[in-house]
Formats: structure tokens, sequence, C-alpha cells
């Protein structure tokens, strides 16, 4: 069960996903987090302190969805590849659409702000050590360079796609294509 803490700091991340960076202040918390004015203070005393806890838990709450998705995907092929995370698109464009925009929001901010960067690198950086043994598993024969180049463009198709959202069908249809363009197995194409 998250703590009174947890709650608040979801609370944050809501209103930044739903909202925008401009709309998260404590009062926007407190409201979104149902509980009296002045709680989200009593925790975080400044706006950067409230900021910097988002990052944290967005983090925590980040490498937490990814290790329960790792938990259950093992492509075995590009083509299953290319589905898990047409998959993981679909849910970042529709059900879970504030997370990926507070996502992006927290981006900024620390591009912003390079002390908020050791949270979401880190957490980057274990989401691409997953990404890199789905791709060593299917037999890319260079997984650590293919890695970069696919999570780059995933990162690049859902930011395109929430500014400018085209049809969901065309979506799977062109991370199979770009999955298979840019990793190399020593297999033979399916």
């Amino acid at each position: 069960m998250p703590s009174r803490q947890e709650d608040l700091l979801d609370a944050a991340i809501g209103v930044l996903g739903n909202q925008g960076v401009r709309a998260l202040t404590h009062r926007a918390v407190d409201a979104a987090a149902g509980v009296p004015l002045g709680s989200a203070a009593n925790y975080f005393k400044t706006r950067d302190a409230l900021i910097s806890a988002v990052v944290e838990r967005f983090a925590e709450r980040d490498r937490a969805g990814w290790q329960a998705i790792a938990g259950f995907v093992r492509p075995s092929d590009p083509g299953e590849l290319a589905g898990a995370l047409s998959a993981y698109v679909i849910r970042a464009l529709g059900p879970d659409r504030a997370m990926t925009i507070a996502r992006y929001g927290l981006f900024i901010e620390a591009a912003l702000r390079p002390a908020l960067q050791e949270h979401l690198a880190t957490s980057a950086a274990e989401l691409r050590r997953w990404a890199t043994q789905w791709l060593r598993a299917i037999g890319s024969t260079d997984p650590e360079r293919e890695c970069t180049a696919v999570m780059d463009y995933l990162d690049g198709l859902i930011l395109h796609q929430l500014a400018f959202p085209g049809p969901p069908d065309d979506l799977a249809a062109a991370i199979d294509r770009t999955v298979r363009s840019l990793v190399t197995t020593g297999r033979t194409a399916p």
C-alpha cells in the first residue's frame, strides 16, 4: 500500500501528465490527491523539492512497469520483438497516456535542471539493459547499438504521436518495419 507521500507524488504525476508542468503546484497536487490544502507542502517545502521527488517516484514507477514487462516478454525473433514494442507504444499512448506525457515533461525539466538527470538516466539505463537482452535473445549482431536505435526511435514515435496522433493501425506496421530494418541478426528472415 502506498504511503501518504507516495500518494501525493502519484497525484503530482497525474497533474503533470494531464495538465502539464506549469500546472504542477502544491495546491494542484493537494486537490488531485483529495487531501487538505498544505499537505503536499508539508512533505515538499518548495516546488523544486516537489519536482525532484516526482522525478524519483516517476523513475520508481517506470522501473516497476518495465520489470513487469521484462518478466513476461521473451521475444525469439524481430517480429515478436516488434509486437511487444507495439503493445508498449499503444499502451503508452492509450491507458498510460498521462504517465507518458509526464515522462516527456520530466525530460524537459531535466534538460533545464541537470540535477534531475541522475534518476531518469539510471531508470533509462535499466530499461535499455532489458531491451539489449531482448535483442541479444533474438540474435542481434550488435545489441547495444541496435538498442539505442530502437529505443530512440520509439521515444521519437511516441512523442510525435502525442503531438500529432495518427491512425493506431499504422503504428504496429511502422514499428515492425523499423525494428526489422534496425536489427540485424545472424538468422534468416521468417
